[in-house]
């Protein structure tokens, strides 16, 4: 079968959420979303970060207590958390993200999951590129068994002048490989240690940064994002 889309086998995606989806707790939970080949540069970052934190006992206490994971709660030095975010705005990658306002309710499962594809499915329509493969905490799904994403639905209209189109995408999850040679594109889904991945730790400062803006108001670390990163996002309510 014919591959007409323009997969980026240098991107790779990754996803990370702050908040939580039950009734009660936080007013607000965000899907992150960023994809990315720079995961040297970030890795980077993330590794000087952690030899700044080792300076002080408070922070090498606290990234032993989280085996050496780098994470936006409970952070132990504002000055040196700003300066990360600073640098990772500077990296250059796609941000992008959903809000949901959950007014007290819970999140459905299902409700979630649409979201998270809708989601996934705007950046690749806007940008008309998406990555080779995504990772995911190991926990991220509830443990579920997804292997894959799949994605069909390819459109394509030209415009007067044929400089613009529009191009757009479906895209649901695969639990079995075999559904895999059904379609034009599969995107592979792993499931992996944030521990092990220095760009899953990057994700969960930029949902936690955007978790602070619409849970307290507060966008501080947004806004140091925003200097040099395009986020682009949605906010939803739950019905």
């Amino acid at each position: 079968m014919e591959n007409k889309f323009n997969c980026d086998l240098f991107k790779t995606g990754y996803l990370d959420e702050s908040g939580d989806d039950g009734k009660k707790g936080s007013k607000w939970f965000v899907m992150a979303y960023i994809c990315t080949k720079e995961g040297k540069k970030i890795a980077k970052i993330l590794k000087k970060t952690k030899e700044q934190l080792r300076r002080t006992r408070r922070g090498e206490k606290w990234l032993n207590r989280l085996g050496g994971e780098i994470k936006f709660a409970g952070f132990p030095d504002e000055r040196l958390r700003l300066k990360i975010l600073e640098g990772l705005s500077k990296v250059g990658f796609e941000a992008r993200f959903v809000a949901i306002q959950k007014d007290g309710k819970n999140i459905p499962e299902s409700e979630k999951f649409q979201i998270l594809l809708n989601l996934l499915a705007e950046s690749f329509s806007n940008h008309q590129c998406m990555p080779a493969k995504i990772i995911a905490d190991k926990d991220y799904f509830r443990n579920k068994k997804i292997c894959s994403l799949a994605v069909k639905n390819y459109e394509e209209e030209s415009y007067g002048d044929g400089k613009k189109k529009k191009v757009s995408y479906e895209v649901f999850v695969l639990e079995k490989e075999e559904e895999k040679d059904k379609f034009n594109l599969t995107i592979k889904i792993k499931h992996e240690n944030s521990k092990e991945h220095p760009e899953l730790q990057a994700v969960d400062l930029i949902s936690g940064s955007l978790f602070q803006e619409f849970e307290n108001n507060d966008k501080t670390y947004t806004d140091i994002l925003r200097k040099n990163l395009e986020i682009k996002g949605l906010i939803k309510k739950i019905k």
